[in-house]
């Protein structure tokens, strides 16, 4: 697609891991020049828009607004040229439902874009001080996940030996404690539980994985988090740990 800010336009963007100057100078300017800018309250920090939307666009929330709302939006800008922004939380080809979103603006013959961001992998990464693919004598694989719904199950995964990354599985973190311990980690191998990372409240810390449920309920981290488990967390490094 075309990068010139044109009229009758969606913008994807990666809105990145919640931080507003995570965003890319490409996703700002095009935030800058939305007549509508739909966003992910509960998964960006409000800056993101303060910061970088004019103070006159539309701001489309979701939720409440429902994907009906936002279809109902990408047919206004076609009907009215309008330039909408589509903010993604972190990296639009990670869990981001970009299929979805590039065939409802081909169905309107709308230009659309999508602009890569910020994974809140890497930003977790970051707050960790790792190398997510090395290992303390190799480089070694990178495994992301969901978990549940994967064609492959967790305790599969794990047998690889990767360094694993596992997104919104916080709710269930018994069970994938369970599951990574069953597929070959050992029980007092160290994991990180990242969440809200780059807000002002973030959390992110390192633990056993036998203790991981443990800490995520002692915490209230069932959501918006992300579990490191793997070679990377073994490398030396100062990494992060739990206050005393």
């Amino acid at each position: 697609m075309s990068d010139s800010l044109n009229a009758g336009k969606l913008w994807f963007l990666g809105a990145g891991p919640g931080a507003a100057d995570l965003l890319t100078v490409r996703a700002a300017r095009a935030l800058a020049a939305a007549d509508v800018v739909v966003w992910g309250k509960a998964l960006m920090t409000d800056g993101v828009v303060e910061e970088h939307a004019r103070a006159e666009a539309e701001l489309v929330s979701w939720p409440p607004a429902e994907m009906a709302d936002i279809h109902a939006v990408y047919d206004r800008a076609a009907q009215e040229g309008l330039v909408v922004a589509r903010l993604l939380w972190g990296e639009p080809s990670l869990y981001g439902s970009v299929r979805d979103e590039v065939r409802a603006a081909r169905e309107r013959g709308l230009d659309y874009e999508l602009v890569p961001g910020v994974t809140s992998l890497f930003a977790a990464a970051a707050a960790l001080e790792i190398e997510l693919t090395i290992a303390p004598q190799s480089s070694r694989p990178l495994i992301l996940s969901q978990g549940r719904g994967d064609p492959v199950p967790v305790r599969e995964l794990a047998r690889h030996g990767a360094t694993m990354a596992l997104f919104m599985v916080g709710e269930r973190a018994e069970e994938l404690q369970r599951e990574l311990i069953a597929g070959g980690y050992e029980a007092g191998a160290r994991c990180a539980i990242a969440h809200r990372v780059t807000w002002p409240q973030e959390v992110v810390l390192t633990c056993r994985l036998d203790e991981l449920a443990a800490t995520i309920a002692a915490r209230d981290l069932d959501r918006h988090t992300i579990i490191l488990v793997g070679p990377a967390l073994e490398a030396d490094g100062p990494g992060v740990s739990p206050p005393s």
